[in-house]
């Protein structure tokens, strides 16, 4: 990582100059006078995201429209001002922070469901939309939008496409990208473009780009709308917590179930500080002493889950459980999920301070995985708290610390960079779907060649040759563009 902890240890905080009148005047001019902000308050609201970084912005601008974003972007690149684009900030890799200064779009007032086609499955939404808006809307109709994040309750679809987020449905259902098929773009000059689908019909334009903008970051440009798949609620639900004795044995239950076949709609591991952290914050009757849990839940029509269940419970068993309870009613089954997502929550009770990774690694590495980086935080004398979304192979090590205590955050590094070599000597990936941000911004070149940079980077200086769109992120600097004109424009 390239950043250093100052300001008592917790990220790098920068303080940018402020922009002069007349370039606020510019800005507000597009989007009004109240939704143009550079009151030191309003900069230090949105200076950080939900990782440990904090740079402040130059000016805060909130369109709209669509019209009026796109204009934003293309003052900025007349300009030549960084522009970072923001949805609820809940960013876990730096990826919503204006790490040069300059413009901050927040995109919260473009939050319109467009249309939602039921003949076509599809919505047509704005990149400001939350994930949870966008369920609740949906429930009643009989559909939902299977990628579900943690951070649903705040975090925008626009966010949920530029960092290609997962969720606890994505063992069965896929990830963002495979329910994204179409975009609006608005490119580094204010253009706006489409790319997949077209508004009904599912007809594609070809070649299909729409690819090339999943888990970019807003570094080569911002969505603005997408078209996006939607799919019919299930019929039944069954859903149980398994308890382990060892996490290495809840993670080897993961790769035998999948090994059988049996694709669950999800397939969470909870490590034992996670357990007592939950237990001691909702109180929802986890077992005491408990190693490790793996929620479990499939989904179908009911008489066939009855025999995939049965068959869960058998595999569970094999691989070393000590226990199982079955949710017995929807209540029961609620309290199971809003523990998961609580997590959290839960783990600001250990320490005030977190670096959440989420290394992917093959499901047949699961097992030695949670091992090891039990190991990482021994040896490096901290506080590893584990989570999974343990179908994908998908993990969420917490890394716990006090932001008073440099030399702890110092540690907490290191061992970041031990997980991430991890999972690479296990054949997997720096992150699943937190992204790169400025966080991982050094390990790209550990993970990926230098063919293989440079083909990222001709991307990036042909779609953002000035390099104003969120610029420090995803790729190392020597593999960014040149910048333009300086900040103040």
């Amino acid at each position: 990582m390239d950043e250093r902890p100052v300001n008592g240890g917790y990220g790098g905080h920068e303080r940018q100059g402020g922009f002069g009148p007349h370039n606020l005047k510019a800005l507000a001019d597009i989007v009004g006078r109240e939704y143009c902000r550079s009151h030191p308050v309003d900069l230090e609201s949105y200076s950080y995201d939900s990782s440990p970084f904090i740079y402040s912005p130059a000016a805060v601008v909130i369109p709209g429209t669509i019209e009026e974003m796109a204009q934003v972007v293309s003052l900025c690149r007349r300009h030549g001002w960084p522009l970072t684009c923001r949805g609820a900030g809940t960013s876990l890799s730096g990826g919503a922070v204006a790490r040069l200064g300059g413009v901050m779009l927040s995109t919260t007032r473009l939050n319109r469901l467009v249309e939602i086609d039921p003949l076509e499955e599809t919505v047509l939404v704005e990149c400001g939309l939350v994930n949870l808006e966008l369920q609740k809307a949906l429930a009643p109709l009989g559909y939902m939008y299977p990628p579900d994040p943690a951070s649903q309750k705040a975090s925008t679809l626009g966010g949920n496409v530029a960092e290609n987020a997962g969720g606890i449905k994505g063992v069965k259902y896929g990830i963002t990208k495979h329910h994204v098929l179409g975009l609006e773009l608005i490119l580094d000059d204010g253009s706006l473009v489409r790319t997949g689908a077209l508004k009904r019909g599912l007809e594609f334009n070809e070649p299909d780009l729409t690819g090339i903008f999943l888990a970019s970051e807003g570094t080569l440009a911002l969505v603005a709308r997408a078209l996006l798949r939607i799919t019919p609620l299930p019929a039944a639900f069954r859903t149980m917590s398994v308890v382990f004795d060892s996490l290495r044995d809840a993670g080897q239950a993961v790769a035998s179930i999948i090994g059988e076949g049996i694709i669950p709609t999800a397939l969470e591991i909870m490590d034992k500080r996670l357990i007592a952290a939950l237990e001691d914050y909702l109180r929802l009757g986890f077992p005491a002493g408990a190693e490790a849990m793996l929620l479990i839940e499939i989904d179908g029509l009911g008489p066939e889950l009855d025999a995939q269940l049965a068959r869960l419970k058998e595999v569970c068993f094999k691989a070393g459980a000590v226990s199982l309870a079955e949710a017995e009613s929807e209540a029961d089954r609620e309290k199971l999920w809003l523990a998961r997502r609580s997590g959290n929550g839960a783990m600001g009770r250990l320490k005030p301070g977190s670096l959440v990774q989420d290394v992917t690694v093959p499901i047949s590495s699961l097992p030695a995985m949670l091992a090891e980086v039990q190991g990482i935080a021994d040896r490096h004398g901290i506080v590893i708290v584990q989570m999974a979304h343990a179908g994908d192979g998908n993990l969420h090590p917490h890394i716990l610390f006090d932001p008073a205590d440099p030399l702890e955050y110092a540690r907490c590094l290191k061992a970041s960079a031990d997980i991430f070599a991890a999972a690479l000597r296990h054949g997997g990936t720096i992150t699943g779907e937190h992204g790169i941000g400025l966080e991982k911004v050094d390990f790209m070149a550990v993970e990926f060649t230098e063919a293989e940079l440079g083909l990222m980077a001709a991307v990036k200086s042909g779609m953002d040759p000035t390099g104003i769109l969120n610029p420090g992120k995803v790729l190392p600097r020597k593999w960014q563009p040149r910048r333009g004109k300086g900040h103040n424009g």
